[in-house]
């Protein structure tokens, strides 16, 4: 029976190795609540923005828009279980100015930043590892005067990962 499950792709050596099923093989990080455990108050409070508005809550992520509209500053948390990291920093370094590592609450990560010769660091960006799964955080902002990004992307990446199971 496990002959007729087979393709002809599959090598005719029998010691020769394949690639292993991700499926059976992931292990998983730790469990994240809804938003990253984050509420509508505090993204508010962190970034400054008046008139957030939680536009989109999924048990795997969260963003908020200005007034809810799509033209302005935009947040969001992303969590991606099974999902190799390594692929989302790869992107992340072809489209913007600086990725570096970060340890955040002793897990490693990335954080990515686009500089605007007009406002500066607007846009912060930090994936970090758990296991076969990450987390993102995404922090935009449209003008100026706003808070450091960076800082902003820190503080509620550390609160998600504080807030996880």
């Amino acid at each position: 029976m496990l002959a007729s499950c087979s393709s002809s792709d599959e090598p005719s050596d029998p010691g020769a190795s394949s690639a292993p099923d991700q499926g059976a093989s992931s292990k998983h990080g730790p469990f994240f609540p809804e938003c990253g455990g984050i509420t509508d108050q505090i993204v508010g409070e962190l970034t400054q923005v008046p008139g957030l508005v939680n536009t989109a809550k999924t048990s795997v992520g969260c963003q908020w828009l200005a007034g809810g509209g799509v033209l302005g500053p935009h947040f969001s948390f992303s969590w991606f279980r099974g999902s190799p990291i390594g692929r989302e920093r790869k992107t992340e370094e072809l489209s913007r100015t600086s990725v570096e590592d970060i340890n955040i609450e002793g897990n490693d990560g990335f954080i990515a930043l686009s500089d605007d010769p007009t406002l500066g660091v607007s846009l912060c960006e930090i994936g970090i590892g758990f296991d076969d799964d990450f987390i993102e955080w995404s922090v935009s902002f449209a003008q100026k005067p706003f808070p450091d990004a960076c800082e902003v992307a820190k503080e509620l990446t550390r609160q998600s990962i504080v807030n996880s199971k």
